[in-house]
């Protein structure tokens, strides 16, 4: 017996340094090549840092042409809590109804000085500042001092971005391709977000009828991207006095009415720089078109456009827009009889106009007067339209202001409004 259990004690230890034996050369093989995994890890990342850098290059900013030099806006950070000015006290409209103003790139001169004596009652101002590439990235011009001076007096920022440029068409590329759209959205949110805009104003002029429903989408997707961000977005259309008339057969407005904040109709250029001389905005033609609006878009919504220029014609060729001054230093120089018209064939007119003579031969002017103005806001008024948006500030008579002022501030069809929830039974 005591031999058997020897033997078998030596037959165990043998087994049991066999298995010893084999782990540790198990143990070390691991070890060895965790040493050589560790090793090849920053070749790895390296690599994979190359590949990422030749997919995705930085692109190179080229500004697309506009009408004045532009400067590329570089891409901007989401905004954070620090780098946001406090909001300000914000009620709108000032006066009862809306008075939103474009602004040309620079806010200096007449449009600067028109601001100043104005911006207790301007609500909205819309600078013409950014344009699109192909891509949907933004180019042009911003002022961050405007939006600070703007802010302080409560009136709201909401920039243009417009196709008026050397080639109009560069849009239509974002419009009708649904990536280029979102990134064009994108691209639009962010700067809003960055800049501390209020919103944006959408001026895509001219285009096909056959992008409307591409148009749409875009209202529809810009809107709910903007809104999700507490944003407001304005339009500016065509005027049209039914769906397909006009320049405006690629603005469903019925549709891009329920997504956008403002609609804001261009009522003006009846007669253009290349048309036959003639009233600008006819209080017929505005009349006709406000009518439509209305049947199609919520009124609260609807902003009745005034021109606060003229327009100035050779005989037979196209015209030059002048701003009051101009057209004041004319009738001084030539002591031009300035002649009113109330009517013609078409019904009101409501428009001033007078000839004089050049070294190019007789010319024509017409433009809006003191009545006429008075016009257009009596029929926002009588329509229960939201308001005016004028272009462009700077351009203007001085007692176009006087005007609106007498007219919109004490509106009696507001104060009624006002008054009636006080009337007993009403």
């Amino acid at each position: 017996m005591p031999m058997r259990i020897r033997r078998s004690i030596a037959f165990s230890t043998i087994i049991l340094g066999l298995i010893y034996t084999v782990a540790v050369v198990v143990a070390g093989t691991l070890i060895v090549q965790t040493l050589l995994m560790a090793r090849d890890i920053p070749a790895v990342q390296a690599a994979s840092t190359q590949a990422v850098l030749i997919v995705t290059p930085t692109p190179e900013a080229t500004a697309a042409p506009l009408i004045i030099l532009p400067t590329p806006v570089p891409p901007t950070p989401l905004p954070t809590a620090t780098n946001l000015e406090t909001a300000p006290v914000s009620y709108h409209p000032k006066s009862g109804r809306y008075i939103a103003v474009w602004l040309p790139p620079n806010f200096s001169g007449g449009a600067r000085d028109s601001f100043e004596a104005n911006k207790d009652i301007i609500d909205d101002i819309s600078p013409f500042w950014y344009s699109t590439d192909s891509s949907g990235r933004l180019y042009g011009t911003r002022n961050d001092e405007l939006v600070r001076v703007a802010h302080e007096s409560n009136v709201r920022v909401m920039p243009s971005i417009h196709n008026v440029t050397s080639n109009p068409e560069t849009v239509v590329s974002v419009l009708r391709d649904p990536q280029r759209r979102a990134r064009h959205v994108q691209n639009i949110v962010d700067e809003v977000l960055a800049r501390n805009y209020d919103g944006i104003d959408i001026d895509y002029e001219a285009l096909d009828s056959s992008l409307r429903n591409d148009f749409s989408a875009f209202m529809r997707e810009l809107a709910a991207a903007l809104h999700q961000n507490g944003k407001l977005l304005t339009v500016a259309v065509h005027a049209k006095a039914s769906d397909y008339g006009g320049m405006g057969g690629f603005q469903d407005w019925a549709e891009i009415g329920k997504a956008v904040d403002q609609l804001r109709i261009m009522t003006y250029d009846y007669h253009w720089r290349g048309s036959s001389p003639g009233p600008v905005a006819p209080a017929y033609w505005i009349q006709s078109v406000t009518e439509y609006a209305r049947s199609v878009v919520d009124p609260a919504k609807v902003l009745l456009g005034i021109h606060f220029y003229g327009y100035d014609w050779p005989s037979g060729g196209s015209a030059t827009p002048r701003p009051w001054s101009i057209i004041q230093g004319i009738i001084d120089e030539q002591g031009a009889t300035v002649n009113f018209m109330e009517s013609n064939a078409n019904g009101r007119v409501e428009e001033s106009y007078f000839s004089y003579h050049s070294a190019q031969g007789t010319r024509q002017v017409w433009f809006m007067t003191k009545t006429g103005l008075a016009s257009k806001i009596k029929t926002v008024q009588d329509l229960d339209l939201a308001g005016i948006a004028i272009w462009q500030l700077g351009y203007e008579k001085p007692e176009y202001w006087e005007t609106v002022r007498q007219n919109m501030i004490e509106d009696p069809t507001l104060i009624q409004r006002a008054i009636n929830p006080l009337i007993p039974d009403h």
